[in-house]
């Protein structure tokens, strides 16, 4: 049964991984968030490729969406009638709150 629960762990973290892909593939040709795009990609690779039981990378995913989210609204405050990103912070934020919501329902008592 623990396995199970973790193998459930692990695909749903692939599936955070994944829809964070996506959101790349959105952003990487915006020279905005060259910066941001690399570890990104880095993040989501390992948590592909090797899994997260500890939770590290997911918790570094989090961290990095809201640096894409406090990044977002900066350049929405500029350009607040850009509905292209106010959809990607949106999206960033979304997907914070998956991560931390994963997190927070793993690491409670």
């Amino acid at each position: 049964m623990e396995q199970e629960a973790a193998i459930g762990g692990s695909e749903y973290q692939i599936t955070i991984a994944l829809m964070c892909r996506d959101f790349l593939f959105q952003v990487e040709n915006d020279p905005n968030f060259r910066s941001e795009n690399d570890l990104l990609d880095r993040i989501t690779s390992a948590i592909i490729e090797e899994g997260d039981e500890d939770l590290f990378h997911l918790k570094n995913l989090e961290a990095h969406l809201n640096k894409y989210e406090s990044k977002l609204i900066s350049l929405y405050s500029k350009n607040p009638n850009n509905s292209y990103i106010d959809t990607l912070y949106r999206r960033a934020m979304s997907l914070r709150d998956i991560c931390s919501d994963f997190i927070r329902g793993k690491t409670a008592p």
